[in-house]
């Protein structure tokens, strides 16, 4: 249980997790009158944004120095990290009385999660939120698009039933995770 708590602390999990609560409640209240897609879906990236904050360690050299199994403790984080935000948006929308369709909060969180893995693999964990935040932009100030490229540079304001915006972000989200998972944050 040691090394489980040594890595939580070094990637800031803890303070992630009392923060979290607290950035849905203000986004949720901000936005939530009433909820939109647009609304929900800047939600779920303050959610995504809050959980994905620590995803390298503060030094690259001790993580790289010690027998812990990497990409399993890596996936680990962000299947984890996923759950937490999915579940956070989820739950402060049921307890405000007006909940959104559960499967666009889910379909936005694994496309942000794997988005944000697919940045700190690439570009390093200090630019992981880039990704997300710009892709998350461009979706909202985009007309409502009918073309399939169009609703694959929207899909987080997509409607939820649309098999092209799923298959986007599951495709982001395995694809951030594998990459994530191998090959870590890069330094």
């Amino acid at each position: 249980m040691r090394p489980l708590a040594l890595y939580a602390r070094s990637r800031e999990v803890p303070a992630a997790l009392v923060v979290l609560p607290v950035v849905v409640l203000i986004a949720w209240s901000a936005l939530h009158s009433p909820w939109t897609p647009l609304s929900a879906s800047l939600t779920t990236l303050a959610a995504v944004l809050v959980t994905t904050a620590g995803l390298a360690g503060q030094d690259p050299e001790l993580d790289r120095s010690t027998a812990v199994p990497w990409p399993l403790w890596r996936l680990g984080h962000l299947l984890l990290a996923a759950a937490v935000a999915a579940t956070s948006v989820l739950l402060v929308q049921e307890l405000g009385g007006e909940p959104f369709d559960a499967a666009f909060v889910v379909r936005d969180t694994a496309g942000m999660i794997g988005l944000a893995g697919l940045a700190a693999a690439v570009a390093g964990a200090r630019l992981a939120a880039t990704a997300p935040v710009l892709w998350w932009a461009v979706a909202a100030i985009m007309p409502p698009a009918g073309s399939a490229l169009g609703r694959v540079v929207t899909w987080p304001v997509g409607a939820p039933d649309d098999a092209l915006t799923r298959w986007t972000a599951g495709v982001l989200f395995v694809s951030g995770i594998a990459a994530y998972s191998a090959r870590g944050a890069r330094r």
